[in-house]
């Protein structure tokens, strides 16, 4: 009875040490080095350096890439749980017709303080709600998009200020669906803090949406990605990139030509989900 009850407890601390444990396996914090931070002010035309504070000690860094504010749309990019976002700049400054901004995570690149669910989705509104007060932003005028991870941080800013449009590239429904075909799913369900799960707002979502999958995506089935996409009810476009992977997506050209279409597309012309 008592080699049992040490068994019963052995577990139990294991499951509380994962748990506590799991955002270190979701988040991988990316730093960014002080000679990139100079490349990008020598280098990168029309760049902002920008710092935004969330909290009394949680300051959020990033870089606002400012083309014309009057003409064209205005981005608002959240990248992959192992992204420095400031490496999409030169890609985004030459092959992308917006506006965009770019920050970090908490934990990420220079942003303080560590990273959450809750947290994160905080984040961004307080981001979009700095930026459009500094600049006097229409929201129809205004787009998130979200890459992996990002793509529920995006899709949750999207609906809470009701942005012009959203741009997903490499959904999920869950991340606790996409874990559970990792590991077993009752440990998933036990463990997981942070679970991402898109699929319960997305189908109140009814901003135009663009979904860019990798055809070849090793990291996050098609499975999650297609069920996001047929949860959405707004007018919407899926986009499979052939040969891509879930990390090499965005050095594909059509990538790059499917964004800067959708930017322009009349949503009308684009088919309407409906609700299962």
């Amino acid at each position: 009875m008592r080699i049992l009850f040490i068994l019963v407890i052995a577990v139990l601390v294991f499951l509380v040490g994962l748990y506590f444990f799991s955002r270190k396996l979701l988040y991988f914090p990316v730093s960014i080095t002080p000679e990139r931070l100079a490349y990008i002010t020598a280098r990168i035309p029309g760049v902002e350096e920008i710092q935004i504070p969330v909290e009394k000690k949680v300051v959020l860094h990033g870089w606002f890439l400012q083309k014309d504010l009057a003409g064209l749309p205005t981005i608002f990019y959240f990248g992959g749980n192992a992204e420095e976002v400031s490496l999409n700049l030169e890609d985004y400054a030459a092959k992308i017709s917006a506006n965009v901004v770019l920050v970090n995570y908490r934990g990420y690149g220079l942003s303080t303080g560590s990273p959450a669910e809750d947290l994160l989705k905080s984040d961004a509104l307080a981001i979009y709600d700095h930026m459009a007060e500094r600049f006097g932003l229409d929201p129809a005028r205004c787009a998130a998009w979200g890459r992996s991870l990002g793509s529920s941080i995006a899709a949750h800013l999207v609906l809470e200020r009701d942005l012009g449009r959203q741009i997903l590239t490499c959904p999920f429904d869950s991340i606790q669906n996409v874990a559970a075909g990792y590991y077993p799913s009752w440990l998933v369900n036990l463990v997981l803090q942070d679970r991402h799960r898109t699929i319960d707002f997305s189908p109140r979502i009814t901003s135009p949406t663009l979904v860019l999958a990798a055809a070849d995506d090793e990291v996050i089935a098609f499975s999650h990605t297609q069920k996001l996409y047929d949860s959405l009810t707004c007018p919407k476009q899926l986009v499979p990139i052939p040969g891509a992977g879930h990390n090499t997506i965005s050095a594909f050209p059509a990538y790059f030509e499917a964004v800067n279409t959708f930017l322009q597309k009349d949503p009308s012309h684009m088919p309407l989900g409906l609700p299962e």
